[in-house]
């Protein structure tokens, strides 16, 4: 097999539907003038990001029925290798209607196809065998049905047996449990992060604080807490730091978490540190949203890292 710089894993691949609608209101009905469908899936968004800064990246999901095909049709167009396990029932669609005159995205996301046991294990196996020949493993999105809480746990242990770092961007129960296989970075958002340490975080200090007893309970290297239009903290062994990007005006905040993951990932592989990575992680969320067509398709990194200069990195403790 060949060396891949990063794999990504994907349980819950999905295609994402998009509908730009002026003044979108629920109980109405609309004639959606402009409409894309896109590969969907937060490992998937990340792993079209690397591909498009020019890393070797690999990913890895389940897919089933046509929807599935399609999928890995779309992904093949853009030359990302794919490792599917085929499932019974659907690829889910998770549809997205974007308002641009309100600024509001609203996101109706089906639940996916159900797992069985035979098809887990197939999956693992395809885990171990993509991290000893990675550096870098994200597990990221959500779970589909019939998979255990802590399949992302055992996942990440597996690749860990290989010496392959691994990232973990997901949520609930599945983000609990697997932060117990202590991941090297785990990426909540202000919700997610609330939910696993059973608080409201209203601000970057708070964040931080929430980290830290987040990294001291699963014994994770590092959290980074995504805040949307405020940046993005990061609590680490050598401190704390805030990354604050320029207030820009929002026109598709679609996979904005998965790019800045993406860039971070960049940044640690062109032998950045953590503090650094952060800064150019959130010049390209900033960066995702910018376009009103999702950016995972076209991303440069040379523009990110042009960007990376308008991100401020303040160091918090």
């Amino acid at each position: 097999m060949r060396k891949w710089q990063v794999t990504t894993v994907t349980p819950n691949p999905a295609l994402d539907r998009t509908y730009w609608l002026e003044e979108f209101q629920p109980g109405r009905q609309y004639r959606a003038g402009r409409g894309k469908v896109d590969p969907g899936g937060k490992g998937i968004n990340i792993a079209r990001v690397l591909q498009g800064y020019g890393l070797e990246v690999a990913a890895l999901g389940f897919f089933a029925g046509l929807s599935g095909q399609e999928l890995l049709r779309l992904l093949a167009a853009e030359e990302i290798k794919t490792q599917p396990v085929l499932v019974e029932g659907e690829t889910r669609t998770n549809t997205k209607i974007i308002d641009p005159a309100g600024q509001t995205l609203t996101e109706i996301n089906e639940p996916g196809p159900s797992v069985g046991e035979g098809e887990i294990d197939q999956f693992q196996w395809y885990v171990a065998d993509y991290a000893a020949n990675s550096r870098y493993m994200i597990f990221a999105g959500s779970l589909p049905r019939n998979c255990p809480p802590d399949f992302y746990g055992r996942l990440i242990r597996t690749a860990k047996q290989s010496g392959c770092r691994t990232l973990l961007d997901t949520s609930g129960a599945a983000l609990a449990e697997g932060s117990k296989a202590v991941p090297y970075l785990i990426k909540p958002n202000q919700q997610e992060l609330a939910g696993l340490c059973g608080r409201e975080i209203g601000t970057a200090p708070a964040a931080v604080a929430a980290a830290a007893e987040v990294r001291k309970a699963y014994g994770v290297e590092a959290v980074v807490v995504s805040l949307g239009a405020q940046g993005a903290v990061l609590v680490e062994q050598k401190g704390a730091y805030l990354a604050v990007p320029p207030e820009v005006k929002v026109k598709n905040p679609v996979g904005a978490g998965d790019s800045l993951v993406a860039g971070l990932v960049y940044g640690l592989l062109a032998g950045y540190s953590l503090p650094e990575s952060l800064r150019l992680g959130v010049a390209a969320g900033t960066m995702a949203v910018l376009d009103e067509a999702t950016s995972m398709a076209k991303p440069r990194v040379e523009t990110a890292l042009a960007f990376w200069k308008e991100v401020e990195l303040k160091r918090l403790s």
